[in-house]
C-alpha cells in the first residue's frame, strides 16, 4: 500500500503546487508546503542528517514539558478534529505522563481549524499552522519519540517506523478505540471544548437569526449514500415519526452536515442549514452546542456531539459500536452471511479484519440482515430524551446484560449503550 501511495507522491505534490498557484480558495485552506502522511515514510531516514538541531530541539521540548501532537493528518476532517483534539485534551488530564504539560498541534491544512483553532486553544494547547513547522517537529519526533504524543485515529505510525500499525483495521476500528473509551471512563465529567461556547454568543445570535432558529432544537445528520460507517443509507421516511414527535414537543428540527436534505424532511418543515450560506466549522460547533440532542449517522460528524456531551443517536452504524461517551446511544445495522451465522462477536471481528465495509465487498454472500425500522428508531429517540437530564440514566437489565457479557469486542467499553427497545428485539445477535 505504502509503496503505491511513494509512486504518486510526486504527482501529488504537482497537483498541489499548481493548485496552490492559481486558485485562491485552495490557498485559504492549504499551506504552501503540505506534506501527506506518505511524504515522511519515504524522508524519515533524512531525519538523521540533522541530528544536532534536532536533538538541541527536543531538550528544550523536555525541558519544557512540551509534546507535539503526531499522525493528525487528517485535520481536513471535522470528526478527526474534534476525536483527536477531545483525546489529547483528556490525556493530558489523566495520563501522569501528560500532566501539567503543554501540547503543541503541527498541521499544514486549515479547512476546519482555520475556522476553529481559538475553541480548542488554551494556555496548555496550541494549533501551530505551517508546513515548515511541521515537517521540522515532526522530524524531532521521529529522532525522539519521547517527546511525541499520539491521540490519531488513523493507522499511520511513521514517527515510530517506516510502515503503518501491523494491523491497520484493528487498530482503528479496536485497539484505538479501546484507548478513547478507557479515557472517557477516567474523565466522564471533562468536557473543555464544551466551556468555549460563551465566548460566541453574538455568532450565535446571528447564526439563530439566519436560521429562523427561535426555540429549542433537534439536530439530524443522515447518509445520504454508502461511506463511513453507512453500508445502505436509510430511507428518510423512517425518521418522520421521531421528527413529529419531537415538533408535538415544540422542537424545531435542523438538518445538518452536508449532504443534501432529503425533499420529504423539507416539506416537513427541517430547516435545512446543511445546504445554508451558514454552514461553516465554527457553525456546526455552535449548532450542536446549541442543540438539545443529535440524531446521526455513524461517521466523525459524531465526534462532534460526542465532544460536546449532547445526548447522541447513532443510527445504522454497522460498526456496531465506534463512540463511547455518556449520553449516546447506538442504533446499530446487523449483517450476516449465507454460509455462517453472524452475532455482535462475528461482525466486529469482520470490521477489524476486513475494513470499514465488514467485507461487504468481499464475499459475494455478505448481507444485511436488519437495518433500524421507524419504531426501532422512534423507541430510541425516546431513550435518548432521557439523557436530557442532568444525571445519566443507569442501564437497563438488559444493558448491564450485554456489557457484562464477554466476547462482544467493544460492547462492554466506554460508557454508552444499544437502544435497549433494539436489544429486546435482536437479543439472539448480541448475547
Amino acid at each position: 500500500m505504502i509503496k503505491k501511495k511513494f509512486e504518486c507522491l510526486y504527482i501529488r505534490a504537482l497537483i498541489h503546487f499548481i493548485r496552490f498557484i492559481f486558485f485562491s480558495s485552495y490557498r485559504i485552506n492549504r499551506c504552501l508546503i503540505d506534506p501527506p502522511s506518505i511524504f515522511f515514510y519515504k524522508y524519515r531516514k533524512l531525519a538523521s542528517y540533522f541530528s544536532i538541531p534536532l536533538l538541541i530541539f527536543s531538550r528544550y521540548l523536555e525541558k519544557k514539558k512540551i509534546f507535539v501532537s503526531v499522525h493528525n493528518n487528517c485535520n481536513f476532517s471535522i470528526g478527526h478534529i474534534f476525536g483527536e483534539i477531545d483525546q489529547l485534551q483528556r490525556m493530558q488530564k489523566v495520563d501522569e505522563k501528560y500532566l501539567d504539560s503543554t501540547i503543541w498541534f503541527p498541521t499544514s491544512r486549515k479547512e476546519i481549524l482555520g475556522d476553529t483553532k481559538d475553541i480548542f486553544e488554551s494556555k496548555n494547547f496550541k494549533i501551530l499552522f505551517g508546513g515548515i513547522k511541521r515537517i521540522f517537529l515532526t522530524f524531532v519526533a521521529i529522532k525522539h519519540p519521547s517527546i511525541s504524543i499520539d491521540a490519531s485515529l488513523s493507522a499511520d505510525n511513521y514517527v515510530f517506523s517506516n510502515m503503518e500499525l501491523s494491523n491497520p483495521n484493528r487498530a482503528k476500528f479496536h485497539d484505538k478505540p479501546k484507548i478513547r473509551a478507557m479515557m472517557l471512563i477516567k474523565s466522564p465529567e471533562f468536557y473543555p471544548n464544551k466551556d468555549k461556547l460563551i465566548y460566541y454568543c453574538d455568532e450565535k445570535y446571528e447564526l439563530m437569526q439566519r436560521l429562523n432558529i427561535l426555540k429549542k432544537y433537534v439536530v439530524i445528520q443522515t447518509k445520504t449514500e454508502k461511506v463511513n460507517g453507512t453500508l445502505k443509507p436509510l430511507s428518510p421516511d423512517l425518521f418522520l415519526k421521531s421528527i413529529k414527535y419531537f415538533q408535538d414537543k415544540d422542537y424545531q428540527i435542523i438538518f445538518a452536515g452536508r449532504e443534501v436534505c432529503p425533499k420529504i424532511f423539507l416539506d416537513n418543515k427541517v430547516i435545512d442549514y446543511a445546504n445554508s450560506k451558514c454552514a461553516s466549522p465554527l457553525n456546526d460547533f455552535l449548532l450542536i452546542g446549541h442543540s438539545s440532542l443529535v440524531i446521526a449517522s455513524a461517521s466523525g460528524f459524531c465526534l462532534l456531539p460526542e465532544s460536546l456531551e449532547k445526548p447522541l443517536l447513532v443510527i445504522n452504524a454497522h460498526h456496531i459500536k465506534q463512540h463511547f461517551g455518556p449520553r449516546t446511544i447506538y442504533l446499530p445495522t446487523l449483517l450476516s452471511r449465507r454460509s455462517e451465522v453472524f452475532n455482535a462477536s462475528i461482525q466486529q471481528e469482520y470490521l477489524c479484519t476486513y475494513g470499514a465495509d465488514c467485507g461487504y465487498d468481499t464475499f459475494d454472500d455478505l448481507y444485511i440482515l436488519h437495518m433500524p425500522t421507524s419504531e426501532e428508531i422512534f423507541m430510541a429517540v425516546k431513550e435518548l430524551e432521557g439523557m436530557l437530564s442532568d444525571q445519566v440514566p443507569p442501564l437497563t437489565s438488559l444493558q448491564k446484560k450485554i456489557r457484562e457479557s464477554r466476547g462482544h469486542h467493544l460492547l462492554s467499553a466506554g460508557l454508552s449503550r444499544i437502544s435497549d427497545y433494539y436489544l429486546s428485539k435482536h437479543i439472539n445477535f448480541f448475547e
